[in-house]
Formats: structure tokens, sequence, C-alpha cells
């Protein structure tokens, strides 16, 4: 082969390899994806009575883990658009006394589906926001302390959920993120024992999270 010949197949071959890794570039954020994330769940509590009988401020913390799945893509102009299906084990307790009783608080699990809107800052960071939906599982146990009588009752509690977040894309596909939301769950009012209960609970998430986009 002459020289010029393969001078010209050689350059042609590094501006097709260029091209296509701008092309991988470009898109790092497209595609859909799976991944699991741990963190730290806080749930503000506002709990009152018939009565007088209020506390607000109670707060319930602990663990949460789970996975998540979505889809996303990049727009001409770096606008990022997509979609999420997130779903967690919960672990966040607390304990108060009250007057002639004690109430007790446990998350068991929640899921929800949220849109992701975002812009990337290169071709391998990502900031977004994020807006959606979350229902909670919440475990409540209020225990008569005179007579000793403890009422345990449940209930799925559902919430708009806002936040923010940092995705990081790595080399083979994988990518890290780092998230914080923030859910205003529904108002509650149980009927127990003659007493009319409200419950005013709403949740805060940070979450650090490892995936794989196809």
């Amino acid at each position: 082969m002459h020289r010029k010949t393969r001078l010209f197949a050689a350059l042609t071959g590094a501006c097709a390899f260029l091209t296509l890794t701008g092309t991988a570039q470009a898109n790092a954020f497209h595609g859909p994806y799976v991944g699991g994330q741990l963190g730290w769940v806080g749930y503000d509590i506002d709990y009152r009575e018939s009565g007088d009988e209020r506390i607000s401020g109670l707060s319930a913390s602990g663990f949460t883990g789970g996975v998540m799945t979505g889809w996303g893509t990049v727009m001409d102009n770096g606008l990022y658009l997509g979609i999420e299906l997130d779903a967690q084990t919960e672990d966040a307790d607390l304990t108060v006394r009250l007057d002639d009783a004690e109430l007790g608080v446990d998350s068991k699990y929640s899921y929800g589906i949220t849109g992701r809107l975002g812009t990337t800052v290169n071709d391998t960071v990502l900031l977004y926001g994020l807006a959606g939906y979350q229902r909670s599982r919440l475990d409540y146990r209020l225990t008569d302390t005179d007579e000793d009588v403890s009422i345990r009752f449940k209930d799925n509690l559902n919430g708009a959920r806002i936040g923010l977040g940092v995705e990081y894309q790595l080399e083979s596909r994988l990518f890290m993120r780092a998230e914080y939301s923030y859910t205003f769950m529904e108002n509650e009012r149980y009927r127990v024992e003659g007493e009319t209960l409200r419950v005013d609970p709403d949740a805060q998430r940070f979450m650090i999270g490892l995936g794989y986009r196809f």
C-alpha cells in the first residue's frame, strides 16, 4: 500500500474513532439504567389527640436502602429529561412519652415514581432536580402506661416529593449519585378507643447510589 494511502486510511480511522467517542460522551446519560442506593431517612411528625394533647416536631430517623430503575436522555441543548422508579426498606423509629401514654412510630418501606429534569455540566457530571410521588408505610404503637395496654395500627401515606441531586458518570457504564429529597405527606386521622388521633408526618432522605446504564 502506498504511504499516502496508508496515512489517509489511518487519519480516516482516527477521525471515525474520535467521532464515535464524542458521540458516546455526549450520550453518556442516555438510556435505561438500574442501581442500588443507601442512605438516611428522617420523619418529622406532628401529633395531636382530640383533647389538648399536642406534640410538634417529633423526629424519627434511621437507615434506608433499596433499588432504582429508570430512563433518561440528553437533548441537543444539554437539557436532561428522565423518569425513575424507586423502592426501599426503612428503619426509622421513635418513642415518646405522653402524659399517661407512650407513642411509638416505625417506618417500614417506601416506593414511588419521580421525574428528573437537569443539565449536563460536562461529559461526566449531571445536575438535576426531581419531583414525583412517594408512598410510605408507617406503623404506630400507642401504649397506656397506667394499664399497660398497647394498641397497634398501621397506614400507607402518600405525598409529593421534591429534591436535588448530582450524578457522575464513571467508566464501563457505571455511575454514582448523591441525592436529597423532601416528601410532603398527607395528614391522617385515626379513631382509636374513642379518641381521634391526628398525625402529620413529612419525610426527608439523603441517598448515595451506584448504578449501571445500558
